[in-house]
């Protein structure tokens, strides 16, 4: 029941573990699904893979701030950078991160300023944190009903698992999305196409019995460091327009590897005809003019992002050269996004920078593109008003 529950993250530094355990305890015993490092890692396991896993499986992020986190270089610093990226896509008034204070006039960081702290001396912390956890999980909640009401569809979630102990072994975990709508007829077919496609990691994982390796493994190690681990799981599907997508990301530890990495794949279905939307370029008028300008547009973006940070490396500026070799051809833009008033590129570790700063996101606004859809994407997206106010506006002028 509890792993079904949106999982709640808890950031924080080691040192500061002893003040930290009495909030999971308090937060646990008042039903919430919490994960905590020092509770939720098995001996052996990869540390960092499980961390980054669950940080970013996580709907909400409890950050403990004190002198020992705030003052230092270290993990704390690079969840929150990742969560204060998350932040920035979600609404104005929605809770993504709560900040607590465990040391008195303890200055909050120049990046949380903006974000109401709570301080770990007042009486009622701990029940302030649960206020504000159970309105934004019920908001999140009515968040996906007021989305699949507009869509006029629903969608629930299946999980499934396997692991096999071998030489190397692996373990494998599959989020599956079903669909059901009474306007989009066949519409559960899209569940069937994406659980196809994970099912291909399924079966590439069980050749791994055909692969025994006894020279490079042996049951003396632990575990976790002689299985190969694959994670997918997605989040909300999105609805825009008539066009719905479901983005997961993808976690993999290679056996013996030294650290873990993560990826991205999107689905984006047209649903009135249904019909997959076979790559970005498809959209287009003309694939070969369009690619040079959204090339421009999204290397423009992130290559000017500012750091807010000087102790922090994944805020740093990213290197042109590495952008511009990430972003060269179509197979480079193949994860993306439709939203309300663009379209958000994703970029995989180590594809535009290095695997310190993360994976990256540009979102690359309709207007900018809009004279470049086919007219059959600008109904399907609902965006030809936005067409119809650029010719107007070039008309007027």
């Amino acid at each position: 029941m509890q792993d079904q529950s949106p999982q709640i993250f808890i950031s924080y530094t080691t040192v500061d573990q002893d003040r930290v355990l009495p909030f999971f305890d308090a937060l646990e015993r008042d039903g919430f699904n919490i994960w905590l490092d020092c509770k939720r890692l098995k001996p052996g396991q990869n540390w960092d893979f499980e961390i980054k896993l669950a940080l970013d499986k996580s709907s909400l992020v409890i950050a403990f701030l004190s002198e020992a986190s705030v003052g230092r270089r270290g993990y704390v610093q690079r969840e929150l950078k990742v969560a204060l990226d998350k932040l920035s896509e979600k609404l104005v008034d929605d809770i993504y991160i709560i900040p607590i204070l465990l040391d008195e006039a303890l200055p909050i960081p120049e990046q949380l300023k903006g974000i109401q702290c709570i301080s770990a001396h007042d009486l009622d912390c701990i029940s302030r944190v649960s206020d504000a956890l159970t309105f934004q999980l019920g908001k999140l909640g009515l968040a996906t009903q007021r989305i699949q009401h507009k869509g006029e569809l629903t969608w629930k979630f299946e999980r499934f698992r396997e692991e096999w102990d071998g030489l190397p072994g692996y373990e494998i975990e599959l989020l599956f999305v079903t669909f059901h709508s009474t306007r989009y007829a066949g519409l559960e077919l899209v569940g069937d196409y994406i659980k196809g496609e994970l099912l291909k990691h399924l079966f590439a994982a069980r050749t791994k019995k055909f692969e025994q390796d006894p020279s490079l493994y042996n049951y003396g190690q632990d575990k976790f460091r002689r299985s190969d681990t694959l994670d997918l799981h997605c989040n909300e599907p999105s609805v825009v327009g008539k066009v719905l997508t479901v983005q997961y990301a993808i976690h993999w530890y290679g056996a013996g590897a030294a650290h873990g990495n993560m990826s991205f794949v999107t689905y984006s279905f047209v649903m009135e005809p249904l019909c997959l939307i076979n790559g970005i370029s498809s959209i287009f008028n003309s694939p070969t003019d369009a690619l040079p300008v959204l090339q421009a547009i999204v290397r423009r973006i992130l290559t000017t992002v500012e750091s807010e940070s000087e102790e922090d490396q994944s805020a740093y500026p990213l290197d042109v050269d590495c952008v511009e070799s990430g972003t060269r051809e179509w197979a480079d833009f193949c994860c993306f996004i439709p939203k309300e008033d663009g379209i958000e590129f994703l970029f995989a570790p180590y594809q535009v920078a290095s695997y310190a700063q993360g994976p990256q996101f540009a979102i690359v606004s309709y207007s900018d593109i809009i004279e470049l859809i086919r007219p059959e994407y600008l109904s399907a997206f609902g965006i030809e008003h936005i067409a119809y106010r650029k010719r107007t506006a070039v008309h007027g002028s």
